[in-house]
């Protein structure tokens, strides 16, 4: 039998497929035992809470607690496609290919079939109260305020990081708790703008029409997500007006804060940035991982993107460039209307008015969300330097890689007792990282083990990159046509390559690398949907954008000139 990673789910055979969609946004990478047992098992739990709730859920859904909604195969999380269609099904005017643009947008899925049980009618009933209360909603919901409350509660109770191992654990054993019910809101605003924003969707296929969905979207006003990125604009203008600060960062990001902190001039910039870490250090790259960066423990990744900010010759502000939103979702309104009966045309134009509210919502559930991991990661970290201390030389995703309960304490004790598994766990982990996972999985007998997909790598052929005068087809995201020299971007840390006004190519659209989107000219990454989180944000921020562009960062070469064309989802390649 070959290698698997350290934890491995059970695929349900009612709910058999399963994808890297969507979650690959936000699970980029491989999981870890501390991710895993603190973050994804309450996170199943809330997910299933919300979805009774809100009636998607039928009894007899789920056979037992293990997690199902989120699963782990290959090292990697996904997300059940099978079960997750059940919104579409069951949602009266919905269905389950409107759930697969809506969140899931690429990977050619398998289609639906349906099966006995899938139809529920009490479901579609709740549904239905849920879908009308909705699409009545005409303020941010009470859900918003819910979560920010129970956020601040929890991160207020966190211990001084100079408090005993014990303590520190024991915040840590409490985060899955203060955790559930901030995840299950998300899930509920996520699962409310789905099913809203599919109502438009299907409005467009009805008027044949599928593009003018990212004009019927267009901005909401006031996402919270968009907030890091304009923020972060702010501060880069006051650096512009300060010579020596532009000069400290003319020599790099690495060090920057401790180089100007006697700076008189650099007075201003440190108090904006430190007030910014304040509001948004818990966001960053895979953010949803315990034992990940933030831009409070690795505050570079901000300052890439000031330092990208800071060299714009032309105003990055999204304002005059949002200025033609209202009348293109006018526009794109009035074109798909006569195509509609009369129900229909009456639910078109309250979630035309509704799913402003919802797409506020959900980022800002999901903003909160992440906010209450902040000071269990601030605490995770300390009890990682202490075992550093000790002797031990994991840092800490490897520490990570433990689990939190029955092998960390031990660890933090004597930390060289366990050297020898950690290095193993680490080298497989690394072996994992390496490889690309399956994008669907729907059987047991899927589940790959590292060696087959090892196998499966070295018998890719390199991916040929296109030639000027392709046009690359992948999924509108957000509207707008924009030319610049593309420049591909692996991690939101090398983003000092990205100069004002290129296009910004990338893996994902997780909301950590929005900062970046505001001086680049447009954005294109490799997933994506209508949904995703920071495509909510390129519209926002009136940046164009394709997502779904499958191999998008091995396809368009580094520095070549493109055309990006965000409502019909094409990038031209116009120079290569």
């Amino acid at each position: 039998m070959g290698t698997r990673w350290i934890i491995e789910g059970n695929i349900d055979q009612r709910w058999p497929v399963n994808t890297r969609g969507n979650v690959g946004e936000v699970f980029p990478e491989v999981i870890t035992a501390l991710g895993y047992h603190l973050g994804v098992v309450p996170a199943e739990k809330a997910w299933r809470d919300a979805y009774a709730e809100l009636g998607i859920q039928s009894p007899g859904d789920f056979a037992g607690d293990d997690p199902v909604i989120i699963g782990l195969y290959g090292g990697y999380c996904y997300l059940n496609l099978s079960y997750l269609r059940m919104m579409g099904v069951r949602a009266p005017g919905s269905s389950a290919e409107a759930i697969d643009v809506t969140f899931f947008g690429e990977g050619n899925p398998p289609p639906y079939v349906a099966r006995k049980g899938d139809k529920s009618l009490r479901s579609s009933l709740r549904i239905l109260r849920t879908v009308l209360k909705a699409l009545g909603t005409k303020k941010l919901p009470d859900i918003v305020a819910d979560s920010f409350q129970r956020a601040a509660a929890f991160e207020a109770l966190r211990p001084d990081l100079d408090a005993p191992d014990a303590e520190l654990l024991d915040y840590m054993y409490a985060f899955p708790e203060a955790f559930a019910p901030l995840f299950g809101n998300h899930m509920q605003t996520t699962a409310v703008a789905g099913i809203v924003s599919g109502i438009l969707v299907d409005a467009c296929a009805a008027a044949g029409q599928p593009g003018l969905v990212t004009h019927l979207v267009g901005a909401s006003g006031d996402v919270h997500s968009a907030r890091y990125a304009t923020d972060l604009y702010e501060i880069a203008k006051v650096i512009r007006g300060q010579p020596t600060v532009m000069e400290a960062f003319d020599d790099g990001v690495d060090g920057l804060l401790e180089r100007t902190g006697a700076d008189p001039a650099a007075a201003d910039f440190h108090s904006m940035f430190h007030s910014f870490l304040d509001t948004h250090g818990h966001r960053g790259p895979n953010d949803w991982e315990l034992s990940a960066r933030t831009w409070d423990n690795t505050p570079t990744l901000a300052l890439t993107a000031l330092d990208r900010m800071r060299v714009a010759d032309h105003d990055l502000s999204p304002v005059d460039r949002l200025v033609d939103d209202d009348e293109r979702r006018r526009a794109a309104a009035e074109t798909v209307r006569p195509h509609l009966n009369f129900m229909d045309k009456g639910n078109f134009d309250k979630a035309l008015r509704a799913l402003p509210f919802w797409s506020q919502a959900r980022e800002a559930t999901r903003d909160r969300a992440v906010r209450v991991m902040l000071p269990v990661k601030q605490v995770y970290r300390e009890l990682v330097r202490r075992s550093i201390e000790r002797g031990g030389s994991a840092g800490p995703i490897e520490v990570a890689l433990l689990d939190p309960v029955s092998e960390l304490p031990h660890y933090l004790k004597d930390p060289s007792t366990m050297a020898g598994m950690l290095s193993d766990r680490s080298a497989l982990r690394d072996r994992f990282a390496a490889v690309e996972p399956p994008f669907f999985i729907a059987s047991q007998d899927e589940v790959p083990t590292i060696e087959e997909l090892e196998s499966v790598a070295a018998s890719v052929a390199p991916t040929v990159a296109a030639t000027s005068g392709a046009v690359l087809t992948g999924d509108a995201g957000a509207s707008g046509v924009a030319r610049g020299r593309a420049r591909v971007i692996q991690d939101p840390a090398d983003g000092a390559a990205l100069e004002p006004g290129d296009v910004l190519v990338a893996p994902i659209t997780d909301p950590a690398w929005t900062p970046l989107f505001l001086p680049a000219a447009a954005v294109v990454v490799n997933v994506g949907a209508l949904m995703s989180h920071a495509v909510i944000v390129a519209r926002e921020l009136a940046i164009p954008c394709v997502i779904a562009l499958e191999g998008a960062t091995d396809l368009i070469p580094d520095g070549a000139l493109v055309e990006v064309d965000g409502t019909a989802g094409t990038v031209t390649l116009i120079e290569a």
